[in-house]
């Protein structure tokens, strides 16, 4: 039940940190990312890889999975992983054209056997169709011109 709640207090203050955050985009444009990334972080958070997988940027997406099947299980597998995601707070946004990239840092918990561990994370989300769809990549990945070389960085 703690968990419950403490996931519908995380959802809320995201929801309210996007709405103060996020001057760049339209309420529709907000509303899409606000739902993409809640369901992002329900996926990674809860470890739900079929949909972890389908809000991974589609690119990075095969890049990984041209590795081989067992770097695509590695990669994707976070049930061994503790760290769960939350207060994500937009830190860049940059628009041209039909092309919306976003910088969020997230505060990053991971649990050692009896403490927690916290620290910052970067993800950028990615839409291509003007804010209707959105899929997400961690930064270290998003600056990897080797995984990722056809996309138009708009984001420093």
């Amino acid at each position: 039940m703690r968990k419950e709640m403490n996931k519908s207090v995380n959802l809320f203050f995201l929801l309210v940190m996007l709405l103060i955050s996020a001057c760049t985009l339209n309420s529709e444009q907000e509303r899409n990312l606000n739902q993409s990334l809640s369901d992002y972080l329900l996926a990674k958070n809860e470890c739900r890889m079929v949909n972890l997988v389908a809000f991974t940027y589609p690119e990075l997406v095969a890049s990984i999975k041209a590795e081989g099947d067992s770097s695509f299980m590695a990669y994707f597998n976070c049930s061994a992983d503790s760290v769960y995601f939350d207060d994500p707070t937009i830190r860049s946004s940059v628009k041209k054209n039909k092309e919306i990239q976003v910088c969020y840092e997230l505060r990053a918990r991971k649990m050692n056997n009896v403490e927690f561990g916290t620290f910052k994370h970067e993800l950028i989300a990615i839409s291509h169709d003007n804010g209707n769809s959105w899929f997400f990549m961690d930064k270290k990945e998003y600056v990897n011109k080797l995984r990722i070389s056809k996309l138009k960085k708009l984001i420093e």
